[in-house]
């Protein structure tokens, strides 16, 4: 994504741009925006097959662990985050934070769940480069948890038959797999504890054209160390590797050494044991797509407030090549932001009007444009005041 920090300040009096119409109409709270692209009036001759309203670049976090990207939109893994409130206790189950702590409005998306015993202090960031926080504003690296939601398939690269799963985390997790209509817990690595080996209690048979829902829940209890990595061997009879159990922040990775592999993950390798790929997951169908692809990024240029008024605010932009048109709002005075909505137009010259602004306040945007493979660019911001 292409992202650009210069700041322009323009402030604009009630005696200038007096042309047009000028806004009017009750003004309501920030979440109450409202925003008309006039983009498709001018120029739109193809939409974006994907809805970009569905994963906003201002609540979308892509792969926090590894920072890996999809190589295409139906690959991958979608996860919810979930935090402690203010004088909530701690939990010591994954399912309890699912159940029980606070969901965060972002969403997340993994490329794999491979992340080796390593130190975890740099929290959750969006594509628009904001941090999620917990309830007292402080960066979210512990007491959090997550849910993975994705559809295991079988590579070219392994054979049809019998398959046993294998989790190394810090903290606890719990896998459960979709047979049928019933969703069946194959996994129990539940709890605090350093990077510990969970084993599944059952094999499950794959051939070319299974596609196995599988949900895995995790936490991460007190900072730093985290473990995430999901694994596969083929096996008739699941749960019997010597290793099973056995747990320690330097046993299976030495986080102090760039997560260098020791001997009993070398073990673990040996036996058959191998993290599952990126080919292996794809993005459940309810989720449309993978929003985290890298594509082709357009430039914009030109970005400008074209009028400015008490109520509403003007704003266009041009790129080199088609794409959405968006515009990123922050409410200078509380740091709230907003995401317009797109109607998933691809054009090269974008025009949206932002209405229901607060007069006398001051706002910083920017322009957001996604190509037709999910390339995305955000402009440099432009700070105004509305007119008193």
């Amino acid at each position: 994504m292409k992202s650009f920090k210069t700041t322009m300040m323009i402030s604009v009096s009630s005696g200038a741009l007096a042309l047009g119409l000028i806004g009017c109409g009750h003004v309501g709270g920030f979440g109450e925006l409202t925003a008309e692209d006039a983009s498709a009036v001018s120029g739109a001759t193809a939409y974006s097959v994907y809805d970009l309203n569905k994963h906003p670049l201002n609540k979308t976090v892509c792969d926090p662990f590894s920072g890996n990207t999809p190589p295409t939109p139906e690959q991958g893994i979608k996860a919810s985050l979930f935090y402690s409130g203010i004088g909530v206790p701690r939990y010591y189950s994954a399912q309890n934070y699912i159940d029980q702590a606070t969901p965060s409005v972002q969403s997340l998306f993994f490329t794999d769940m491979n992340v080796p015993t390593r130190m975890f202090s740099e929290g959750f960031s969006t594509q628009t480069s904001s941090v999620v926080q917990d309830d007292l504003g402080n960066k979210l690296i512990e007491f959090f948890g997550l849910k993975f939601e994705t559809v295991l398939k079988l590579p070219d690269s392994l054979p049809e038959g019998d398959y046993e799963l294998g989790i190394l985390s810090d903290d606890g997790a719990v896998a459960r797999v979709k047979m049928g209509e019933v969703w069946i817990d194959v996994i129990n690595n539940d709890g605090d504890h350093p990077t510990r080996m969970g084993c599944s209690t059952q094999s499950i048979h794959f051939t070319r054209e299974t596609r196995l829902p599988l949900e895995l829940v995790y936490y991460q209890g007190p900072r730093y160390h985290i473990a995430n990595v999901l694994m596969w061997r083929q096996a008739s009879v699941a749960g019997q590797d010597p290793l099973c159990g056995h747990l320690g922040n330097s046993y299976f990775f030495d986080p102090n050494q760039n997560s260098k592999p020791l001997q009993p993950y070398k073990d673990l390798l040996a036996r058959g044991w191998q993290p599952i790929g990126e080919d292996s997951f794809q993005i459940p169908s309810e989720e449309s797509y993978n929003p985290c692809v890298t594509g082709t990024v357009p430039v914009i240029s030109e970005f400008r407030l074209a009028e400015l008024f008490s109520f509403d605010a003007y704003l266009s932009w041009k790129t080199d090549i088609p794409a959405t048109s968006q515009v990123l709002i922050s409410k200078v005075s509380t740091g709230e932001q907003i995401l317009t909505a797109t109607n998933n137009a691809l054009v090269i010259s974008h025009q949206i009007h932002i209405g229901n602004l607060e007069p006398g306040e001051t706002y910083k945007v920017q322009a957001v444009s996604i190509s037709a493979d999910l390339g995305k660019s955000v402009s440099e911001e432009i700070i105004f005041t509305t007119i008193p």
